[in-house]
């Protein structure tokens, strides 16, 4: 997957990428950007190097620093922080790095039955042995809303050139439509009757955030799937868990006998709940459109699919299929 990114954003990263691999010893050359929704994430062996920005990029980072370390502890099958580096997270201007332990993984794709297993060592952890905020998306989206709408004046008028262009609305009229549709969902959520008990959970729990790792020399069976990117975890309904995997089928064309080997193998269908999936299925598309609304600058692949998601949202066409950002 290439990332597309304008010259300024991609001499942005770069410095701030020199910058993190002067303090953790590696050479810059070495790293390959390999996805840039929310976080730009570079490889970078023997490490993984997340770099974020933004007004709660640090307080998150501290925070992932953290769990990272006790899921390690409880010997959780996610990813691990790398070892012999400075203190983290790592600060370089206004941005904000992780480092993590690089995993060589098998060629295949992950399938959505590679997430039952840890999902269910993930949910099985007491809701007392981690120290995490209380879920709240509707929070999260607003945030992101507040953060496009006090943009800096270049990237503001880029946001209101792509919104004229692409939608046919000022920026602020876009803004205000999702900012009510957030009202009416959080309305909603609280009406919700849960069927699974709460507990900790992962908070974005789709293939592209699970690793398959490659054997190691001689071992003899494969290792277990594990779960990286926990920006998200937190203690919620762990319905949430299991709506991206059946997203993936409705709104981006998804194998439906791939799900069903997830639903199969964690043992619940969210899709059968009638009062629990059309608001969490509402949900995740409010989250799938607000995730980059304040920084589309520079970034015209991601600008050009959000526009189309939002269109398809707009005009309640539930047949169309987005892509994954790139």
């Amino acid at each position: 997957m290439t990332t597309a990114l304008s010259d300024a954003v991609a001499s942005e990263l770069h410095a701030h990428l020199s910058d993190v691999c002067a303090q953790i010893g590696v050479d810059p050359g070495s790293a390959r950007l390999v996805k840039y929704t929310m976080n730009a994430v570079f490889v970078a062996p023997p490490f993984v190097i997340r770099l974020a920005a933004g007004a709660h990029a640090m307080t998150l980072a501290r925070r992932v620093v953290s769990v990272a370390a006790c899921l390690e502890r409880l010997g959780m099958p996610t990813v691990r922080l790398a070892t012999g580096v400075v203190a983290q997270p790592i600060i370089s201007g206004n941005w904000v790095a992780t480092v993590w332990q690089y995993v060589p993984t098998v060629g295949d794709e992950p399938k959505p039955a590679d997430l039952a297993a840890p999902l269910r060592a993930l949910h099985g952890i007491g809701q007392n042995d981690l120290a995490l905020p209380v879920w709240s998306p509707i929070e999260k989206f607003r945030r992101r809303l507040d953060a496009a709408a006090a943009l800096p004046v270049e990237s503001a008028a880029e946001l209101e050139q792509w919104s004229r262009a692409e939608l046919g609305i000022r920026a602020a009229e876009l803004l205000r439509d999702l900012h009510l549709r957030c009202d009416v969902l959080e309305d909603d959520l609280d009406r919700v009757v849960w069927r699974l008990p709460p507990g900790v959970i992962h908070g974005d729990a789709h293939t592209g955030n699970v690793l398959l790792p490659a054997a190691v020399h001689g071992g003899a069976s494969r290792p277990q799937p594990m779960l990286c990117d926990l920006d998200g975890m937190c203690i919620g309904p762990r319905e949430w868990d299991l709506v991206p995997t059946a997203h993936g089928v409705v709104r981006f064309g998804r194998s439906p006998a791939d799900y069903q080997g997830f639903v199969d193998s964690y043992g619940v269908d969210i899709t059968e709940s009638a009062g629990c999936w059309p608001v969490l299925r509402r949900v995740r598309e409010l989250q799938l459109v607000t995730s980059t609304i304040d920084a589309l600058a520079g970034r015209p692949e991601v600008a050009y699919e959000l526009a189309y998601r939002l269109r398809s949202l707009f005009t309640e066409d539930l047949r169309a299929i987005w892509h994954r950002y790139q």
